[in-house]
């Protein structure tokens, strides 16, 4: 009887020298905002944009005359910045790449 009763009070003691349970683990859910790549512009909206780029004046045969090369300039001119013209399809679609990122 009394080993029994030595056993229990040296089970007590031992579990007194024990470190505490641990604490439960605690989950915060948080929200972060990352930005991410995107092709810009896209790949139809490039192939549009390319497909409508007025042709290069060196591609085209030199015209006789000075005045003529100069009224092909100035129409060459027209088609690049023209309202709504190829430069400024090309700035609205920068825009909205910035617009994206």
């Amino acid at each position: 009887m009394k080993a029994v009763m030595m056993m229990a009070v040296a089970m007590m003691i031992a579990g007194c020298g024990r470190t505490p349970p641990p604490r439960p683990i605690e989950v915060k859910t948080q929200v972060v905002e990352v930005q991410v790549s995107v092709a810009c512009p896209d790949p139809a909206e490039r192939t549009r944009l390319r497909a409508g780029r007025p042709a290069r004046l060196a591609d085209r045969p030199m015209p006789a005359t000075a005045r003529e090369r100069v009224a092909q300039t100035a129409a060459q001119l027209g088609r690049y910045e023209a309202p709504g013209g190829w430069a400024d399809q090309v700035d609205a679609a920068l825009d909205r790449c910035q617009l994206l990122n």
